[in-house]
């Protein structure tokens, strides 16, 4: 397998005031605290932002008060060879789709959706396609290390989401949310996408890179 390095693709939100965001999460807001063009020798703000803002991953402490949090995580579970995976169901990640694909122990998914339409649309979207309890239950058996979804939960709104996320945490598979697929075709590539080593927190923003693969 050769990795394309020269050739990455960035499927991070950009960060900016006027994004998508959770329904009241924080927003993000920025403050500069000096600026050249003041008379100042550098430029330097202070940022304020919610830590699930934009691309993030989420640590198993973000649903499970005993989970561990950023930096006990095992970074290895955000970097690696990765399958990204087409989704036409327009509703929800059912199990029955799932199996028409191969996913392996150990392997890192993307699933591409409708959501990837939405997500340059700052009015959030409540019938977003999320994975379903069952179809969570699949990938657990599959032993998979990550998980990722074009929106910016893995499951989908109200209880349902709740225990998807849990199941998955509770078996510290990794979450990344708010992954940007739109134009991202379907196959393998290598992703690295790692969170900030914020010690005690449950959650962080990513920059998330797909570099194409070669067998």
């Amino acid at each position: 397998m050769k990795i394309l390095w020269d050739k990455p693709i960035d499927i991070s939100l950009t960060i900016q005031e006027e994004m998508l965001f959770w329904p009241n999460d924080p927003k993000f807001e920025r403050q500069w605290v000096s600026r050249i063009s003041e008379g100042k020798n550098a430029n330097l703000s202070k940022i304020s932002l919610g830590s699930h803002t934009g691309t993030h991953i989420d640590a198993p402490y973000h649903f499970l008060d005993h989970g561990k949090t950023l930096e006990d995580l095992d970074v290895s579970k955000f970097y690696g060879v990765c399958k990204v995976f087409e989704i036409k169901n327009p509703q929800k990640i059912m199990v029955e789709e799932l199996k028409i694909f191969s996913i392996e122990k150990g392997d890192i998914i993307l699933f591409k959706t409708r959501n990837s339409q939405f997500l340059r649309d700052k009015n959030f979207h409540e019938d977003y396609v999320g994975l379903s309890y069952e179809a969570a239950e699949y990938l657990v058996s599959k032993e998979i290390k990550s998980v990722g979804i074009d929106y910016l939960s893995i499951g989908p709104r109200g209880e349902e989401g709740k225990m998807v996320h849990r199941l998955l945490l509770g078996q510290e598979i990794g979450i990344i949310e708010g992954v940007n697929l739109l134009t991202v075709k379907e196959g393998r590539y290598f992703l690295v996408a790692l969170p900030l080593k914020i010690r005690g927190n449950e959650g962080s923003p990513v920059r998330a890179l797909l570099f194409p693969v070669e067998d």
